[in-house]
């Protein structure tokens, strides 16, 4: 029965990855297609934070205009709707605090998400917004929530999440210091 739902949960997935963009009617005048573009983009916006690239893909997928696109991304800019920077260091402490993900990973799912290039030159881990990351504390509970053993599999796993050799280590000191308890 499991697997039929992993089944059917993989198909729907894929159907709703795969369905083809909404189009919409781009009105003859370029002053209501660049109106009508803001409020399409407000509306992305307003539902989950977007980079410029993927604002200006969703745009271009329903049919505005390169110019439009353009002028649009330039207003949200600079009202600070898009806030590349600021979608940075949210998205770090996400993937830090609810993946459990170390420095390397992070660096890896940034990239991944299309952050430019000289946005994701900015990070400094020693931000005041990501001054009470310890990672070696992440790790740690990467550790205990993967059964606590100290084995290469779970080393190897620590590893594929990102954390740094040194952070296994403390991570492993705190799982001892734990045990002696």
């Amino acid at each position: 029965m499991r697997m039929i739902s992993t089944i059917w949960m993989r198909m729907i997935s894929a159907t709703m990855n795969n369905r083809k963009p909404r189009r919409v009617r781009i009105p003859d005048s370029p002053e209501e297609a660049y109106r009508n573009a803001l409020k399409t983009a407000m509306n992305i916006v307003g539902y989950k934070d977007n980079s410029e690239a993927t604002l200006r893909q969703k745009l271009a997928e329903r049919g505005y205009a390169e110019e439009t696109v353009d002028g649009v991304l330039g207003y949200m800019v600079a009202k600070g709707y898009v806030n590349e920077e600021r979608m940075l260091y949210r998205t770090v402490r996400l993937l830090a605090e609810g993946k459990l993900y170390g420095k390397a990973r992070i660096r890896q799912e940034l990239q991944r998400k299309a952050f430019r290039s000289d946005v994701l030159a900015q990070l400094d881990w020693s931000d005041e917004s990501l001054a009470d990351l310890d990672f070696a504390v992440l790790c740690y509970r990467l550790l205990k929530k993967r059964g606590g053993q100290r084995d290469e599999r779970t080393y190897a796993a620590l590893r594929r999440y990102g954390h740094a050799s040194s952070d296994i280590k403390k991570a492993y000191a705190m799982l001892a210091e734990d045990d002696s308890e």
